[in-house]
Formats: structure tokens, sequence, C-alpha cells
């Protein structure tokens, strides 16, 4: 009986030593808080989603000339027009989802100068209820940023001439 009240007297003391010792975790001192890299703006976002809702416009519209004409190529560090094999590659990809029944910019991501992502949603047709056949694609558009600007270019393997590296130290400031 008395190893008994030893071994749970002992049980006590230790599940306590081990649950005040646990709850009091300190940051070692010697890391040091990273500043992000790149930071984003509320007027980032607002002229990003302004290109694209007027590339979307321009899409449902069936403008697909327009539409190509407000994407950009970035060559190394340099953004440029769309070359016309380019611009035409670009509409030749666009006809299929040009004049849809709806276009829905799902997000945006913005990681850096380089690497970011707005995925718009195109709903192909409508659909009546208990229809199981599927009405929907997305595409990706990347927006690059230069020099303070926002431009549009294509997220493919074509015309990206970069190797992006994500960065997790993204933040969106006010």
């Amino acid at each position: 009986m008395k190893k008994i009240f030893l071994l749970m007297v002992s049980a006590i003391l230790t599940s306590s030593a081990l649950i005040s010792c646990g709850g009091k975790k300190e940051a070692p001192a010697d890391k040091e808080i990273a500043e992000p890299e790149f930071v984003f703006t509320k007027q980032d976002t607002a002229r990003v989603m302004e290109l694209v809702n007027d590339f979307m416009y321009r899409m449902k519209e069936r403008d697909i000339r327009g539409a190509v004409e407000r994407l950009s190529y970035l060559n190394g560090d340099t953004i440029e027009p769309l070359s016309p094999s380019f611009k035409n590659r670009q509409a030749m990809s666009l006809i299929p989802i040009a004049g849809r029944a709806d276009y829905d910019l799902e997000r945006i991501v913005f990681n850096s100068d380089i690497d970011n992502e707005a995925k718009i949603n195109v709903i192909l047709f409508e659909k009546e209820e208990g229809d199981p056949r599927p009405n929907k694609t997305s595409f990706y558009l990347r927006p690059i940023r230069r020099d303070g600007q926002w431009y549009l270019t294509t997220k493919d393997n074509i015309t990206d001439s970069n190797e992006l590296k994500s960065n997790a130290n993204a933040e969106v400031d006010d």
C-alpha cells in the first residue's frame, strides 16, 4: 500500500511540474523577426482588380482583341508588349471562353513583384437543376509590378520567362 501511495504522489508531482513548465514557452532571444520583402497596399489590390475586371468585361463582350491588348510579356526584368505571334496565340486560346455566361474573379494572391496570380472562373453555359454536366472552367492571369505600375501577363509555360520563387513574406498594408 505504501508503494502505491508513493507512486501516486510521484505521478502527481511529475504531472504538476510538466504542466507548469509547458505553459511558459519563451521565444529564443537570438531569433530575429524578418521584415517582409514585398509589401502590397490597398491601392495595389484596387489597381490589379481594375485591370482584371477590364479584361473580364472585354472577354464577356467577345472583345478578344481588346482583352489581348491588356496583356504584357515579362522578358527577364522588362515588361514588353506582346509580339504579334504571342497576341495571336493568346487570342486563339481565349476564343473558346469568350462571350460566355459569366466571369468571376475568385481570388488574387500577391507573393512578390512577379509571382502573383488572379484566378478567374468562367461559367461556360447556364444549366438546369439536376444537370450533371460540368459547366465551369478556370484560367489564371499573372499580375506583375514594375516600377510601381501593374501589368497583366498570362500564367503559362511559354510566355513565363522567369523562374518564380514563392515568397511567404508578403504583407498587405492599409
